[in-house]
């Protein structure tokens, strides 16, 4: 039995150092060898319940060490795969000795008759490791930040959604792979009498402290084994980055006493309205009023961009990310890419608008994500009237349920209005009702053509948003950009995968009045047609659509003012990482 139990210690410690070894690159000669000295320390610790209760190896302790030998591997194999050819210095250990000591822990767990509780335990810590296979199987990619705040920040219909977009026997076969396994665990860990319990006392007490020491260590907040794993270290940071969004809340007293606005051009003396509508996953290489295309996806907005005395459309308009709340935090606010400030400390739209005397109604199809304080929702909840239609688990919420909510604008006030549309989110059949279905057969599943009916029923969405503002709000302005684009014929991918994901449109419109009390603005936002741009600089777009002046503002970086300095070199997507002029298309 000795025998089984040193080679069983040997075979540990080949394991870790193998695979401390193999997935990182760059480490420090003492780094090598202090890590190596720790697995050997860690491999003994870890096989003591097994040696001191003289125990074989049995189904209990394989299935305990194989869950440790998982958790050893995944992240740190699949973040070598992602990053070997890019990052000549990394390091991930803190999963290799993690998985030692959880083979030891639910060896003694299960020692002490802890089956069951063995058995759960191992599968959720096999699910995380599952789900990081999964993830870069879909995007040839080790999870990182931006996969990460998508997994936080995603609505449970967006989850159910992209599990519709597969083949039901791919779904169900998924779902019953988790089953199995958890299955598999209880099975192995109930198989043996010896996972019974019925040990000596002074046995017992050892395992039991074992099992509360050793679970103790494990899981301690401060530099305890499991948070210093790399996949819980990325999921901790990606928690304390919407901690910080928090301070949004917090510090608004402060920033609004700071904020100070000024109108200028002419005084509008009647009531009236400015609109801001945000599209999802628009791209303009698919929209007829941007790009010549066999089919009409856009025909309302093509019609209102051929009225050039009243709609400027930009046909190099860029996202600044490739997801919904990475883009909007900065997108309504004075944080963006070019500068120093962060969430937490700018400004919104919401505070200029305010302070211009409007009353401001946030009306959203994405889905209330207040659970998750995003900064969308913390921005959202600045306004005197913030609604999110109903979203019902499994139910598909159209986006013409927004129109019903512009009734409640009293349009004997001034109104800034912001609506934030569904659009044309995968999955894109979803998106669109089937009588609304323009090309191809109602509920039929072809991406390219739903994704092009989705554009078309925003289209005529946008259009009896702008009628209604017209006829019954004294609509003035109204601005329409999307969050991000997409590719319809490809999986959408959190990170990088070319600026196909990045061309977005942009629409501005202005009535005779506006234009006639903001002249400037409107020769400005006009000369600059052609410029390009990134939509984390739509709060400055929007400063200058309500034509004031701020502490809070920087004009250069506005489209509705001539000194509009940003060059198309200087410009950036991808957080930073990718320049827009390397965008062939």
């Amino acid at each position: 039995m000795i025998v089984l139990h040193i080679l069983g210690i040997l075979l540990t410690i080949l394991v870790s150092v193998s695979i401390y070894y193999a997935c990182n690159q760059g480490m420090a000669r003492n780094a090598r060898g202090q890590q190596t000295r720790r697995f050997i320390i860690a491999s003994v610790l870890a096989w003591l319940p097994v040696m001191v209760s003289g125990t074989s190896l049995s189904f209990g302790i394989v299935t305990a060490w194989l869950t440790g030998v998982v958790w050893m591997l995944t992240y740190p194999l699949l973040y070598h795969l992602t990053n070997r050819k890019s990052s000549p210095d990394y390091e991930n250990y803190g999963e290799i000795a993690c998985g030692i000591y959880f083979f030891g822990w639910l060896s003694a767990i299960w020692l002490l008759g802890g089956g069951v509780v063995a058995a759960v335990l191992e599968w959720l810590l096999l699910l995380v490791s599952l789900a990081q296979v999964v993830y870069y199987l879909l995007y040839g990619t080790c999870i990182d930040a931006n996969g990460m705040k998508i997994v936080q920040d995603s609505h449970p219909n967006e989850v159910i959604e992209f599990a519709k977009s597969y083949p039901w026997w791919k779904t169900m076969g998924t779902v019953l792979a988790v089953v199995l396994l958890l299955v598999g665990a209880v099975w192995a860990n109930l198989s043996d009498s010896l996972g019974l319990g019925g040990h000596s006392a002074p046995l017992t007490i050892f395992l039991g402290a074992y099992v509360l020491g050793f679970g103790w260590y494990i899981f301690k907040t401060h530099r305890g084994m499991f948070v210093r794993s790399g996949i819980v270290t990325l999921w901790l940071v990606i928690k304390e980055y919407s901690a910080n969004n928090k301070r949004y809340v917090s510090e608004m007293e402060r920033r609004i006493a700071d904020l100070q606005v000024k109108q200028l051009g002419g005084t509008m003396e009647q009531p009236h309205t400015v609109m801001l509508v945000i599209g999802e996953s628009a791209s303009r290489d698919y929209m007829s009023a941007f790009t010549e295309m066999e089919h009409d996806t856009t025909p309302w907005m093509r019609q209102m961009a051929e009225d050039k005395q009243h709609t400027v459309i930009y046909p190099n308009a860029y996202s600044c990310a490739m997801h919904t709340v990475q883009v909007l935090e900065k997108a309504l606010t004075e944080y963006n890419q070019y500068t120093g400030l962060q969430f937490y400390e700018s400004c919104s739209i919401v505070d200029i608008a305010h302070k211009l005397g409007y009353r401001v109604h946030w009306y959203s199809n994405q889905g209330h994500l207040g659970a998750n304080d995003t900064p969308i929702t913390l921005v959202a909840n600045t306004s005197e009237v913030a609604k999110w239609t109903k979203q019902d688990l499994g139910r598909v919420q159209y986006d013409q349920s927004l129109v019903d909510f512009l009734d409640e604008l009293d349009p004997t006030q001034n109104n800034f209005l912001v609506l934030h549309l569904k659009g044309s989110h995968f999955n894109f059949l979803s998106r669109y009702p089937q009588e609304a279905t323009v090309w191809g057969e109602p509920s039929v599943q072809d991406n390219t053509l739903n994704y092009e009916n989705s554009l078309h029923y925003t289209d005529t969405i946008l259009e009896q948003f702008y009628q209604y503002g017209v006829s019954k709000l004294n609509l003035q302005a109204m601005v329409y950009f999307s969050d991000h684009a997409t590719v319809p014929d490809r999986h959408r991918s959190p990170n990088f995968s070319g600026f196909g994901a990045t061309r977005i449109p942009l629409m501005v419109w202005m009535s005779d009045t506006w234009q006639a009390l903001h002249s400037e603005r409107w020769q400005a936002l006009k000369q600059n047609t052609q410029k390009h741009w990134t939509n984390d600089l739509a709060y400055e777009l929007l400063c200058g659509v309500f034509d004031c002046q701020s502490n809070h503002f920087d004009a250069s970086a506005s489209l509705a003012y001539e000194e509009y300095g940003y060059k198309h070199d200087e410009l950036l997507t991808y957080e930073g990482k990718a320049r827009i002029v390397d965008d062939e298309s």
